[in-house]
């Protein structure tokens, strides 16, 4: 059990690593895929909407590394991903009662919503906390984030969907 959030906390180094030294040279306009964002949403998205100790385990972990690579002060990106965790969990329970398999169409508008919350709030907490460093404008770079994040958050959707990463649970083989 606690390998898998061994596990989980290397992955999230791995992609903050990335994002900081390799995929800079990869970027549009200055903006660089967030992949520590995007892994913690599918972690989110892809596990059962009862359960949250994966999510706040996540949290701490994407919000620390978050915090430390960039010029936001330390806790911001921690407090504001447990509220955005408890927001997806509960649009995911009304999602749920819907349908009975996850769709691409549910997975892009609520990866496009929580991102453009993230930012949004994250921006608003930095105008209120230190004004020269927040950059409030809701312009074009918006919309590239939301694209570039979108590209990748797909990819990785593919790969969760595929391996079924998170439910490993029932393993056993059925005949009939």
């Amino acid at each position: 059990m606690w390998i898998k959030y061994l596990l989980v906390g290397v992955i999230f180094y791995i992609f903050a690593v990335a994002q900081n030294s390799f995929l800079v040279h990869f970027n549009i306009l200055g903006i660089t895929p967030n992949l520590v964002l995007i892994f913690y949403f599918l972690l989110l998205f892809f596990e059962k909407t009862d359960k949250f100790h994966l999510g706040i385990f996540g949290a701490f972990t994407a919000g620390f590394l978050l915090d430390i690579f960039s010029h936001y002060y330390l806790g911001i990106s921690i407090v504001l991903l447990i509220l955005l965790m408890f927001a997806v969990k509960k649009i995911l329970q009304i999602l749920w009662e819907r349908s009975d398999e996850y769709s691409i169409i549910y997975f892009m508008s609520l990866f496009i919503l929580y991102l453009i919350s993230y930012r949004v709030i994250l921006n608003a907490c930095m105008l209120f906390l230190n004004p020269p460093f927040a950059d409030f404008t809701v312009n074009w770079a918006l919309l590239i984030v939301g694209a570039y994040n979108l590209l990748f958050a797909l990819i990785g959707f593919y790969i969760f969907d595929k391996f079924n990463i998170l439910d490993r649970e029932n393993r056993q083989l059925k005949l009939f």
